[in-house]
């Protein structure tokens, strides 16, 4: 009986002991030609090996005070070490809403986009680009059609860029190839800024408030 109350109380002290999951939020003003449209945030959470990341964006696009066009999306990312393990999201595009889940096990990767199944290779990750892991790929996937897409990246080095916390060191990256924007990190691999061109050819840019 002794040994087992003691066996209880050495558990229970390795409970308490155990490392609290580091969360990380990052939070970004999404800019159309320079007038705020919108907010995109993203949640880290790491537990020893696994990691959780979730995302919210909201844009509102409005001309002449009336809403022109409004987006939402909300999407969940796990991994385990550097191996991709799974994804969720759901989109709404201007009142077109869509789904997308995503599974990896042994070689392969099972995509359901809007009720269609395909199986991608298993390196596949989401073309979401919250960390530095997209420079080891070359198969992604569309986050909110779950379309696959081959991106070629080019390496721009180092910028001084201004930001909204003061002027950064940041590293530069290009993507072409299905999914056209440019790419911030700071030296610790964190997102500073991602930019594009909307399909009215203005400029896009999601800049980090922190």
């Amino acid at each position: 009986m002794k040994g087992a109350i003691v066996a209880l109380a050495l558990a229970l002290c390795a409970t308490d002991l155990r490392a609290e999951p580091q969360v990380q939020r990052l939070s970004f003003a999404i800019m159309r030609n320079g007038q705020q449209i919108g907010q995109h945030d993203m949640e880290i959470a790491r537990d020893g090996a696994a990691t959780t990341v979730e995302f919210r964006t909201q844009i509102e696009v409005k001309l002449m005070f009336i809403k022109a066009y409004s987006f939402g999306y909300a999407g969940r990312e796990i991994w385990n070490g550097d191996s991709f393990v799974s994804f969720e999201s759901q989109t709404n595009d201007n009142g077109k809403p869509h789904a997308v889940t995503a599974s990896t096990s042994a070689d392969k990767t099972t995509i359901t986009a809007d009720g269609k199944t395909i199986e991608a290779p298993g390196n596949v990750i989401p073309a979401s680009f919250w960390s530095l892991a997209f420079l080891t790929r070359t198969a992604f996937f569309h986050t909110e059609t779950g379309l696959p897409l081959k991106i070629a990246i080019a390496d721009l080095g180092n910028e001084q860029i201004a930001t909204r916390m003061g002027p950064r060191l940041a590293h530069h990256y290009r993507l072409t190839g299905g999914l056209e924007r440019d790419l911030w990190f700071d030296q610790t691999g964190a997102p500073l800024r991602y930019q594009l061109k909307g399909s009215d050819n203005s400029l896009i840019t999601s800049e980090a408030l922190q």
